[in-house]
């Protein structure tokens, strides 16, 4: 498998999303994308930014030599989770974490090779879009938690239309909504999502891939192009991802740029981290 493109861009002036790779660019041996979840506590108690950005680089930063371990996915969770449960209380050893804390989170994507086949570990609503070698196509894209996020697009909207643009007071006035729907991390009932804390271990889900042809890792940011602006199917990301990453990113850019009140495609705010990796056969356009 072939490193085919690869992209992240911030939205702002800290990019919480990640990504990373082992082997080299003509032959992959596991891959992974991060997107960490915008913090709603008041200040930073971590570093590096955000306290999602933390979790996602020492995340990454662990990646890099656990996915090169040949052990099962599920044991490579228990160990990446055990090493930032570690690092997390390093870190905040003696800082004053208010008892209302919102541990930073991160969606995750990675995916395996084992002998000739692939496989991939899903925490959160990250997209993973496999297709199989005769030209059909698996899907993992659904939110576990999409029932929340169209109640407040929605919510958001009405917001909007009285006025109300900026996203930090949008994000301050459904802080309670946001609380409520964060407790249920890693519970029944609930979704999974990437944190320092043995709960990350409770759903993970694992995929069997086989042996595709092709396999786009991305985040919900870089996904907007498909179910949000509608410039692609999920054939169709396929199909422009391999042809360039960086082409799609900048026509959902555009897309952004070309809606910023957010009207014509209703979100809860402009713009979003974007984050791709593509992995496959090189294919010729021509």
């Amino acid at each position: 498998m072939k490193l085919l493109g690869a992209v992240s861009e911030g939205s702002g002036a800290i990019n919480e999303d990640g990504f990373g790779w082992l082997g080299t660019a003509d032959d992959i041996s596991a891959a992974w994308i991060f997107d960490g979840v915008t913090g709603i506590n008041e200040q930073t108690c971590l570093g590096d930014g955000t306290d999602a950005r933390w979790l996602v680089m020492r995340a990454d930063a662990r990646l890099v030599e656990l996915a090169a371990r040949d052990v099962p996915l599920a044991a490579l969770l228990a160990q990446l989770v055990a090493g930032l449960t570690a690092d997390f209380a390093e870190a905040s050893a003696g800082k004053d974490i208010p008892a209302d804390y919102d541990p930073p989170a991160a969606c995750l994507v990675l995916v395996k090779r084992y002998g000739s086949s692939w496989q991939a570990l899903r925490l959160g609503d990250s997209c993973l879009i496999a297709r199989d070698g005769d030209g059909r196509h698996r899907i993992h894209a659904a939110s576990p938690n999409n029932v929340l996020d169209t109640w407040l697009t929605r919510e958001v909207g009405k917001r909007r239309e009285a006025g109300v643009s900026d996203v930090k007071a949008l994000l301050a006035a459904f802080t309670p909504q946001l609380r409520a729907g964060r407790a249920r991390r890693n519970q029944p009932g609930g979704y999974s999502i990437l944190e320092a804390s043995h709960t990350a271990l409770a759903m993970p889900e694992i995929i069997d891939l086989g042996n595709p042809a092709e396999i786009l890792l991305c985040t919900d940011g870089y996904y907007r192009a498909v179910d949000h602006y509608g410039l692609y199917d999920d054939a169709g990301l396929l199909d422009a991802s391999a042809r360039g990453v960086a082409d799609v990113l900048a026509a959902l850019r555009r897309s952004e740029a070309d809606d910023p009140d957010c009207t014509r495609h209703p979100r809860f705010k402009p713009a979003d981290d974007a984050t791709a990796v593509m992995l496959g056969r090189r294919r010729n356009f021509a």
